[in-house]
């Protein structure tokens, strides 16, 4: 049973958002870029769990995909968690593509692409096994019972080759590190491991409700985070159409002066790039600078339209935008 679902993250529309609003030449463009491409990369390996754990029946495991939690001293995202009664899986997902092979004296992991490249990332396994410490160390704060917490890497490309610098170690390598599609058969090892229940199907549903109570998602200033400037965003509605920034209003809706598109909308994607890049409150003065409208009055009239909630009276009223992203 899937308790807490994958979404696409907030990360993500963050970035579309800031390459809408960033010129191609921009200097912070290019990192970002890559930046994004790492992210994207990440979300997709992330779904290609999806059909492996399909496979497991639905009132055995509670799902929980991109939790992250606090143990007290330190935040921990953990890609994805499984909980039964006897057990428990966290799961790291690694989405790289080419030979990966992990060196366990200097505790890498070193891809080599298709142009004999190389390239060292951080080890997972013992990313999965802090993780593992820190989730032992959140249950005990919560004082449920200790549970057995399985760690596993999972990767998502199934055109990866996987290898050890050691032959002798690619045994104990295999029982952490797989490909997605042998997820299923390596729970089901797992339960033949661990047939003792630990939680009953009150404290399991009770320890599912706490997991998703103590959900922290992480906040992500996009512009403060490549220490990008307000002013270099790209301001006005964009057009549905020809995509530049030249929407108007006339007569109650937007109207392109390139290439006369009219939609009654467009403004919505403007607060969308809004609410993403600067923040969830906007006032009349904001909001005509942003969209490049002229007039106080249509600036109102379209605030209250879609605004069910403001802040403050007068001058100093300011609106909550809300926006559901998934």
């Amino acid at each position: 049973m899937i308790i807490k679902k994958r979404t696409k993250p907030i990360k993500l529309f963050k970035f579309e958002a800031l390459f809408r609003r960033l010129d191609l030449d921009h200097p912070k463009r290019q990192i970002a870029s890559e930046t994004y491409a790492k992210n994207i990369a990440g979300y997709r390996g992330e779904r290609s769990l999806d059909f492996p754990l399909s496979f497991l029946p639905e009132q055995k495991y509670h799902i929980f995909h991109d939790l992250r939690l606090y143990d007290g001293s330190h935040y921990f995202q953990i890609d994805c968690l499984l909980l039964s009664s006897n057990f428990m899986i966290i799961i790291e997902v690694k989405n790289i593509t080419g030979t990966l092979i992990f060196d366990s004296t200097f505790n890498q992991l070193i891809r080599i692409n298709d142009n004999k490249d190389e390239r060292a990332f951080s080890s997972p396994i013992i990313q999965v096994n802090r993780h593992v410490e820190q989730l032992q160390k959140w249950l005990a704060f919560y004082k449920y019972p200790s549970i057995p917490i399985e760690p596993l890497v999972i990767i998502g490309n199934d055109k990866s080759v996987i290898k050890s610098t050691e032959k002798e170690k690619s045994h104990t390598l295999s029982q952490f590190v797989l490909p997605f599609y042998v997820l299923p058969e390596k729970i089901k090892e797992l339960e033949v491991r661990h047939t003792n229940h630990l939680l009953t199907k009150e404290s399991h549903h009770n320890l599912s409700v706490q997991l998703q109570l103590q959900h922290h998602p992480l906040k992500f200033n996009i512009l403060q985070h490549f220490q990008i400037s307000e002013s270099d965003l790209i301001k006005g509605i964009q057009c549905t159409n020809c995509k530049l920034y030249s929407m108007h209003r006339t007569f109650g809706t937007w109207a392109c002066s390139r290439c006369m598109t009219t939609s009654k909308d467009a403004h919505i994607q403007a607060l969308h790039d809004y609410y993403l890049l600067i923040g969830n409150t906007i006032n009349n003065r904001q909001m005509n600078d942003f969209l490049h409208i002229n007039s106080p009055h249509i600036t109102k009239h379209l605030l209250n339209s879609l605004c069910s909630k403001t802040i403050g009276t007068n001058k100093g009223r300011k609106y909550e935008l809300t926006f559901n992203f998934e």
